[in-house]
């Protein structure tokens, strides 16, 4: 069985499974993602810890976000997709004790569209610094400033394994339609990519406003 999927409740048997993956999305109806419940059955249900958990498009509570840390099942994460889950509202220091406690598999985190503050950044920070095997890092559509971010990349220095990475435009580059000025984000990301380099060298890096699938 190579993913489970799970709409608030997850359908697992009740047999031993070689489940290596998990994706939760969100219920239509609520906009919620319903986390520890599914945790708590698939942890008597599963033999192998999980690679990949995927939680997106939602919102958590701060005591799901608590719960991913606790359960063993994670300890050996490889791969972390939390895209267009609303965290602004809720303190990230579970998330930055999951970080900590994966840091030695995790290969991939996406946290694009989370509209995480730059006033909650120092609580992922220090989780974020130790995941030596992180090869991709999505962290664009996030509302960050210019300082947030050149601390954003500093903490990556030991990360020398980062293919492709992707930030924010920084908000003092953005108008009230949240829309780039690009007269003043043109400096401001040259002086990303200085503080960048200063730290280590990057590969493959985008930093601004989204692209258009599209055209690009």
């Amino acid at each position: 069985m190579k993913g489970g999927k799970a709409h608030q409740t997850c359908p697992f048997h009740n047999r031993r499974s070689v489940l290596t993956s998990l994706v939760i999305t969100n219920d239509p109806v609520s906009n919620s993602l319903s986390v520890k419940g599914c945790f708590e059955l698939q942890e008597r249900c599963l033999q192998n810890p999980l690679e990949n958990l995927e939680l997106t498009y939602g919102n958590l509570l701060e005591e799901d976000v608590k719960c991913l840390s606790q359960f063993p099942s994670l300890g050996y994460l490889k791969h972390l997709n939390l895209s267009y889950v609303l965290l602004f509202r809720i303190s990230l220091e579970p998330l930055g004790a999951l970080l900590e406690k994966i840091a030695a598999s995790l290969e991939t985190l996406v946290l694009e569209g989370c509209q995480i503050h730059y006033s909650q950044l120092s609580a992922v920070l220090p989780g974020l610094s130790h995941c030596s095997q992180l090869t991709t890092f999505y962290f664009g559509r996030n509302c960050m400033s210019i300082d947030a971010l050149k601390d954003l990349l500093r903490h990556t220095r030991g990360l020398s394994k980062l293919s492709l990475e992707t930030y924010p435009a920084p908000e003092e580059s953005l108008n009230s339609l949240v829309r780039v000025i690009w007269e003043i984000f043109t400096p401001l990301r040259a002086e990303l990519m200085c503080t960048l380099r200063e730290v280590r060298q990057p590969k493959r890096i985008f930093i601004g406003p989204t692209p258009c699938p599209s055209c690009g």
